[in-house]
């Protein structure tokens, strides 16, 4: 038997870390391959990890909102797993932690080892939290796992209160071992250490509200990235007045949503340009269409891609869009789905608003709104005025890859399509 390491995995293309969220089982438990064991945040979603083999949870080192880098241990799980794997997963020996140092230590016969300062057990978070208070982790009281610096220590030692270690025997006022001078009188008894200070309660944090702040720190991270891209956005107003009189029928009663997501998909097939991404090498073209569907989960906004919408039938993107939006909203969102996204499309008809700047997110390179469909008055070109169901679009461009005429010619694509509603079976 041996203790194989469970790591942080990579769940998207663009994870870098994971917020533990909560353990499924406790340490003791018996664990089987496949088998859920603990839920993590990543990517604006709440994903279950699975356990890679077969075993009994042996040891758990992340706690509930520490944040671990992807591959970072996380747990150990006690398995024979190795008969397989051979030591593939042994724990490097030379980078245990240094015990704590024993008070009063005995004087050494020979020089002791230099201890390795360089490397303090510790969570990624924490690592963070100490260069941004300052704080030498090697003078901060761990009370994590196998001494593990938590965040909380650092916080704690940049407050200079040290929290409590975390299961240590109480150590004894330091005895006077050095020079047994005269005897001491009966020492009056040593007074009881001051009452431990109470634990702080934990603080209660409703699952909901921790993920949509999980939701907004991540939305913070991209759109801080997004105020960096040179972006445009151009704007024009569609005539559904086709797409309407076929939608009940023909197009099977397709969202305007999805219907708008189709005409997205195919004008970039047809404007290949405005599907490249940026790169410090110039433009890099995409072989596929992903487009980010922006839904308005109950922990945030969440964007899944959807993948080459223009090819396939309306009615296959129709069933896709439902399939995911209930995913994002129950909170079962597969991660891979979290990746590949080269568009942007954002609705907000639904709340009235009749147009906005959808903003990107990088590396995407565009961004379509949809405001409110709806009845609008329209004057046509002999000069004649009437009634027509439109609605405005907004199509934002990182200009470092395209220029404002390719995005006309493709808003023109938009409006051509909606005008032809065969195009979008």
């Amino acid at each position: 038997m041996a203790e194989l390491p469970l790591t942080m995995p990579k769940m998207s293309m663009t994870m870098e870390e994971g917020t533990m969220v909560a353990w499924l089982k406790n340490v003791g438990d018996p664990v089987r391959s496949g088998e859920p064991i603990c839920e993590v945040a990543t990517d604006k979603v709440d994903m279950e990890v699975e356990s890679p083999f077969d075993g009994t949870l042996a040891r758990i080192i992340a706690q509930p909102d520490d944040v671990y880098a992807v591959g970072d241990t996380i747990a150990f799980i006690t398995t024979d797993a190795d008969d397989l794997l051979g030591g593939l997963f042994d724990e490097p020996t030379d980078e245990a932690p240094a015990a704590a140092p024993t008070a009063a230590e005995a004087a050494p016969i020979a020089p002791p080892a230099p201890i390795e300062t360089g490397w303090i057990p510790s969570v990624p978070a924490a690592r963070g939290a100490a260069e941004q208070h300052n704080v030498d982790l090697s003078s901060v009281t761990p009370t994590g796992p196998d001494n593990t610096v938590r965040v909380s220590d650092v916080e704690a030692a940049a407050a200079g209160t040290a929290p409590a270690p975390a299961a240590t025997a109480p150590t004894a006022a330091p005895v006077a071992a050095s020079a047994p001078s005269a005897p001491a009188a009966p020492s009056a008894p040593v007074a009881a250490p001051a009452a431990a200070q109470a634990p702080t309660p934990a603080k209660v944090v409703d699952p909901v509200e921790a993920r949509r702040l999980r939701t907004r720190k991540q939305v913070a991270k991209v759109m801080s990235a997004s105020a960096l891209v040179p972006q445009f956005t151009a704007y024009v107003d569609l005539d559904l007045s086709a797409l309407a009189a076929v939608r009940k029928t023909t197009l099977g009663g397709a969202s305007w949503t999805a219907l708008l997501v189709r005409a997205q998909a195919i004008a970039l097939a047809e404007n290949a340009a405005l599907n490249g991404t940026w790169t410090d090498e110039g433009v890099a073209a995409n072989e596929h269409i992903g487009i980010a569907l922006a839904i308005d989960a109950p922990s945030g906004l969440i964007a899944p891609v959807l993948t080459n919408s223009h090819e396939g039938t309306l009615a296959d993107l129709v069933a896709e869009i439902a399939t995911v939006v209930d995913e994002t909203r129950n909170g079962t969102l597969p991660p891979a789905r979290l990746g590949g996204g080269t568009s942007v499309f954002s609705n907000l008809g639904g709340f009235g608003v009749e147009s906005f700047n959808a903003l990107l997110t990088p590396p995407q390179s565009t961004a379509l709104s949809s405001g409110a469909v709806k009845p609008r008055m329209r004057v046509f070109d002999d000069g004649t005025f009437g009634v027509r169901l439109s609605c405005t679009i907004g199509l934002t461009v990182d200009h470092r890859v395209a220029d404002g005429a390719d995005a006309a010619r493709m808003l023109a694509t938009i409006t051509n399509l909606v005008a032809t509603p065969e195009r979008l079976l």
